[in-house]
């Protein structure tokens, strides 16, 4: 029995010493990830804490960031005068993909069950040279050295997004400069190596107990007269006086009279010849399956192009427009059509150029978020 005993306490300590020798070898590699590639992830931590809190986080791209001093632009409207909090993510160029692989980093449980999204899709994402899908510029500014590391060792998603992720950084490696081990190798050599990933999510948890503050968001209904808003947002909304169409005079001036003078308006929307080219079309079809696993379903609006200003092949883009409606409805997600699809139903004031929101176009898309989410 002695014996027996002095051999359980000599292994325990010979493994201790093991550990503390492999510790010495490798802590320089462990502080340097740790700072390296961890370090970044404070940047989103944020966006973690919200996706499971259940605060309404609404994505978007350049509609969030155009116009910052508008009153009824939702990150202002819903914080600054409902108090109710929500969160805006993106900027230009901000779509499909990168939008998934985002939320794909972040996949657990918490956020699968308690996440709130609101997906503002812009037409523009889908025709003309958008429809080519998201640059590598873009998906680096959200998905950084340490998102890249949760997605690939913590993320409980599915591994056919993060092969879908890995082989468009593939596709893309030349526009990255001097590209880190983290986007220059596929994750097929990186999911095998069991220690390594072990050790690398076990990190990432830690950091994760640090940072992420999740709370318990609820949302209460709100008396609101959405009637008297809009007619608020018309009211402020900035002049058009040098044109009728309800233009910011500005935008007008820089970006359609020369389009006019050289015979070149109204303007006509490019659609590409097939869906299945339509490189923005698929992320956007990946995005709506990734979604499915979602308890709270997503909301997606559809925002509009002038209809005065984009009126060529406009027949064109709407059957484009209903295909879209259509796959988000198959999902039984939430669906806000904001498209025109005819003139006679495009409301003046709803777009403050010919391509984003005006005050009109915010209070609609508001009350929709607030029906929709706050009840």
């Amino acid at each position: 029995m002695n014996n027996r005993l002095v051999l359980n306490i000599s292994a325990l300590f010979s493994a201790i010493l093991v550990v503390f020798i492999l510790l010495f070898f490798i802590k320089d590699k462990l502080f340097d990830y740790y700072f390296t590639y961890l370090e970044s992830l404070k940047k989103t931590v944020e966006l973690q804490s919200d996706l499971e809190s259940g605060k309404i986080v609404l994505f978007g791209s350049s509609e969030l960031v155009v116009y910052p001093n508008q009153k009824f632009l939702a990150q202002n409207f819903f914080n600054n005068d409902l108090k109710i909090p929500l969160r805006v993510q993106g900027n230009e160029g901000h779509q499909s993909f990168v939008i998934l692989s985002q939320l794909a980093a972040f996949d657990n449980k918490k956020v699968r069950e308690n996440a709130k999204v609101v997906v503002l899709l812009s037409p523009s994402w889908f025709t003309g040279s958008s429809d080519n899908g998201l640059t590598m510029a873009k998906f680096l500014e959200y998905m950084n050295l340490g998102m890249m590391n949760k997605l690939y060792f913590e993320g409980q998603t599915q591994d056919k997004y993060k092969f879908l992720i890995s082989d468009y950084i593939q596709n893309n490696i030349s526009y990255i400069k001097d590209p880190t081990f983290i986007y220059q190798t596929p994750y097929k050599e990186m999911k095998d190596e069991y220690i390594n990933n072990k050790i690398k999510k076990f990190m990432i948890e830690k950091f994760d107990e640090k940072y992420v503050k999740s709370q318990d968001i609820k949302y209460f209904k709100q008396d609101l007269n959405f009637d008297d808003l809009k007619n608020e947002a018309k009211n402020i909304e900035i002049s058009s006086s040098n044109n009728n169409l309800g233009i910011n005079n500005e935008y007008y001036l820089k970006y359609v009279e020369p389009q006019i003078a050289k015979n070149s308006f109204p303007f006509e929307i490019v659609i590409p010849p097939s869906l299945e080219k339509n490189e923005e079309y698929q992320d956007f079809l990946d995005l709506l399956d990734f979604l499915d696993s979602y308890k709270i379903k997503p909301l997606f609006i559809m925002q509009d192009l002038h209809p005065y200003v984009f009126s060529k092949n406009r027949e064109n883009a709407n059957l484009l427009m209903k295909t879209i409606k259509s796959k988000v409805l198959e999902h039984n997600f939430e669906y806000m059509d904001m498209w025109t699809y005819k003139k006679e139903d495009y409301e003046i004031g709803t777009l403050i150029d010919i391509v984003h929101f005006g005050e009109l176009g915010w209070v609609k898309a508001n009350q929709k978020i607030v029906d929709y989410f706050v009840k």
